[in-house]
């Protein structure tokens, strides 16, 4: 393993705590009962993760509730995606949020996305200064 794939799957790590104590910091009437935590292949761009369709490998999804995480097929994610995408079901009636992060395919940087509802979501692109720290840069707001 090299340092640039330590680097990564820590600054993985460290966007996955980030989006889950976003989420667990919000308050009981505004928190989704539950979220999928997606881990996705590298993306070139943030929009790689947009629309109904995507094309970048889902790698491994767990859902999150106040019990804790439980590892899900991925399968399992896609389906609730196509779901919540369809004209019949509306996205704005789920009770559940979608966490998300995927390493940029080139440099060493993090996608991490928070939908908690439909005036709760934002994108951040996380990465480490010359000093090891994480710099966050927010990416979009809704």
């Amino acid at each position: 393993m090299t340092d640039a794939d330590t680097s990564g799957r820590w600054l993985v790590e460290q966007a996955v705590r980030r989006l889950v104590a976003d989420w667990s910091s919000c308050d009981e009437q505004r928190r989704p009962r539950g979220a999928w935590v997606l881990r996705w292949g590298p993306i070139e761009r943030d929009e790689d993760l947009e629309g109904p369709t995507v094309a970048v490998p889902l790698l491994a999804a767990w859902f999150l509730t106040d019990a804790g995480f439980v590892r899900r097929d991925v399968w399992r994610y896609l389906r609730h995606r196509a779901l919540r995408r369809s004209s019949v079901y509306s996205p704005l009636a789920t009770e559940v949020g979608v966490l998300e992060v995927a390493p940029y395919r080139r440099g060493l940087a993090v996608y991490a996305a928070s939908h908690l509802g439909p005036r709760g979501a934002h994108g951040l692109r996380l990465e480490r200064d010359s000093e090891g720290q994480v710099t966050e840069h927010r990416l979009w707001v809704m």
